[in-house]
């Protein structure tokens, strides 16, 4: 099992209080703060311009929530970090799908990112879990058909998050092509499983970016 976060940053407008060299040490800091957590995985994206109140988006991913909490508890004291707001986070944890359990879960996000990250979370409707189980795997078996025609150029991350944040499922996707994942997405709104969601927002259109590239978008 692991336990996935992220995290969407805004800055305040004290950030522009800060002198060059003092940003570009603030910067440093944070970066360092997030290197020196060999226990969890780090990737940063660049928002700023897809989401309202949304410059960066921290994805970590590690053994469990206590890590990361302590993580961005350090973050947020740094000198960078007392400049910035957290205005979304999601979390969730991978497990092995329950219509196909003996397959083992994805644990972790590709370790090369692509360009582009979208994710969002989802909740199904009562009354898809009140239908039969076999009902249910036969409907996301067509929805995973859908999925595997784009397999080798689009990522997936499926995290449950029942019971342990707002909502059922966090799913993301990464793509070096924004409009084949938009076919995909079409696509999967054609399957019968697009009928028993309840929502699926806010979603999350992210740029990959290294981390000093990424924090100059604050």
């Amino acid at each position: 099992m692991a336990f996935h976060s992220y995290l969407s940053l805004d800055s305040d407008a004290s950030i522009h209080t800060l002198m060059d060299d003092e940003r570009m040490e603030a910067e440093k800091e944070f970066v360092q703060c997030v290197e020196a957590r060999a226990d969890i995985s780090s990737h940063l994206y660049a928002t700023l311009g897809l989401k309202t109140q949304s410059r960066i988006l921290l994805h970590m991913e590690g053994e469990s929530p206590v890590i990361i909490q302590t993580l961005v508890r350090d973050l947020m004291h740094t000198t960078l970090g007392r400049h910035l707001r957290i205005t979304y986070t999601l979390s969730g944890i991978t497990r092995s799908s329950q219509y196909n359990p003996h397959h083992a879960p994805k644990e972790s996000a590709p370790e090369t990112p692509h360009q582009y990250l979208v994710v969002y979370p989802f909740t199904k409707t009562i009354e898809w879990h009140l239908l039969p189980y076999d009902q249910r795997r036969a409907i996301m078996k067509d929805h995973v058909d859908v999925g595997r025609k784009f397999s080798a150029s689009i990522s997936q991350l499926l995290l449950y998050a029942y019971g342990i944040d707002d909502h059922e499922f966090i799913v993301s996707y990464q793509m070096n092509s924004l409009e084949e994942f938009q076919t995909l997405v079409m696509e999967l709104r054609s399957t019968e499983a697009r009928r028993h969601t309840k929502n699926d927002t806010p979603i999350f259109t992210c740029i990959h970016m290294p981390f000093n590239d990424a924090l100059a978008m604050l």
